[in-house]
């Protein structure tokens, strides 16, 4: 099965169908193709109806040999058009700038009728996530304030408490009432978001897999085995300073970890967390940490309630309080049973994860070590260059904490590997350092 669904993916050669064709599958796990003409065959039959034959005569364009777009994503159960889904190709533009109003809406439900039996209920059209909010402050959630609703309920597109500012946190009310979509990649792992809210990168897919074990750098990611950790993995901990909806969190336990403690500002980013740990059948356990750094109750009480099924932890606030906090915990379960000690900090913050790299640096195992994995967009003619910066910067954090901890012993970092993960823009490449952090030597 796997070979034919390569070979299958090889032959696709249409850029708007997923790259992985297991993304398309079925509740008995096996994969659903999908039709690479659907798209098309929907616009045609609008343009098939009176109104669209009408214009078409009118600007003199035969339907034949009209070139149309063919991109298109399918996130169950919305289909999501590229931004220039309407205005590319030329011919393409000029008819659909001369629709009404009504005809859009007639045509939006052309092709959600074409993609029904993939599912899809809901139409939006995708935009680049912007730098900054609509109050111009940086738009640290990044929230995708600029996807458009063409089809479906999108429950009032924006939910009205929350209109106007990407940093108001939902209420659970708001949680509630949204629309939530889902896919499924890297052998059966569940995603789960609101797209009004939170972004979702496809281009993320090649690291979570080399986390996983698998795919062309399967062997580069080093500390998830016993040889390499010089433990089982099953015992070790694992931190994600910017845990999202869980892009990295899900590898990192299908991989086998005890635990992840994740961070995450976003509300919206935490709930599609705790809905794919739902939907995988891990146990989540999310805690609010305030502005302050307070949390709506005590460490004491949160590790007595842990069961060892709650493979998650996410705190729903600044990572400013992670060293702390997580070192609260470690006292707390440390008098109760073992401590899962912390190998792995994943610090995927774009363009940079800087602010996090002292924290990262405070959480991880002093005893033993282990790896940070610092996320970054560098220009492509500084990748070296840039990975002896972080191994410096880090070297010098980590003795820092040898130092207010009165460990004796001086600390190295190095990069073991630079992963390239995908083209951010021209000339910028995103990039994850692996550092190995010795143990005190």
């Amino acid at each position: 099965m796997e070979d034919a669904l390569e070979k299958k993916s090889k032959k696709m050669k249409d850029r708007g169908l997923h790259k992985n064709l297991k993304e398309y599958s079925q509740r008995n796990g096996r994969p659903r193709p999908p039709n690479s003409h659907a798209l098309q065959a929907g616009i045609k039959a609008f343009l098939e109806s009176p109104a669209g034959h009408s214009l078409l005569t009118e600007k003199g364009i035969d339907l034949e040999s009209l070139e149309l777009p063919k991109r298109f994503t399918i996130y169950e159960p919305l289909l999501l058009l590229p931004a220039n889904a309407f205005t590319a190709p030329p011919a393409w533009r000029v008819i659909y700038a001369a629709l009404t109003a009504e005809q859009q809406e007639d045509l939006y439900a052309s092709i959600a009728r074409s993609f029904r039996r993939l599912g899809v209920t809901h139409v939006a059209m995708n935009a680049p996530i912007a730098l900054n909010n609509v109050k111009g402050a940086e738009n640290r959630m990044r929230s995708p304030a600029g996807l458009v609703p063409l089809y479906g309920d999108f429950k009032n597109s924006r939910l009205d408490s929350l209109s106007g500012d990407e940093n108001a946190q939902p209420s659970a009310e708001d949680l509630e009432a949204a629309f939530w979509v889902q896919t499924v990649q890297n052998n059966g792992i569940k995603q789960t978001w609101a797209p009004l809210y939170t972004m979702f990168s496809r281009g993320n897919i090649t690291e979570k897999a080399r986390i996983l074990g698998k795919g062309s750098s399967a062997n580069t990611f080093e500390g998830l085995d016993a040889a390499s950790l010089g433990q089982n993995v099953a015992d070790i901990s694992v931190v994600d300073m910017y845990a999202g909806i869980g892009y990295f969190v899900f590898s990192y336990l299908k991989r086998g970890v005890k635990r992840v403690w994740g961070w995450e500002l976003n509300g919206w980013s935490v709930e599609g967390l705790r809905r794919g740990c739902i939907a995988n059948k891990w146990g989540c356990r999310v805690v609010r940490v305030h502005e302050d750094g307070h949390m709506d109750f005590s460490i004491s009480a949160l590790v007595a309630s842990l069961a060892d099924s709650d493979r998650v932890v996410v705190f729903h606030g600044d990572n400013t309080f992670a060293s702390e906090i997580l070192a609260e915990v470690q006292r707390a379960i440390s008098e109760r049973e073992k401590w899962s000690p912390i190998r792995h900090v994943n610090l995927g913050l774009l363009p940079s994860s800087s602010q996090s790299w002292d924290k990262a640096c405070r959480v991880l195992d002093f005893q033993q070590g282990g790896w940070l994995h610092v996320h970054e967009n560098v220009d492509v003619r500084r990748i070296e260059e840039k990975k002896e910066e972080i191994a410096r910067e880090l070297t010098a954090l980590r003795v820092r904490v040898y130092e207010e901890h009165g460990i004796s012993g001086a600390s190295i970092v190095e990069c073991h590997h630079v992963e390239h993960v995908k083209t951010y823009a021209p000339g910028v490449m995103h990039c994850v350092f692996d550092m190995r952090v010795s143990a005190p030597i």
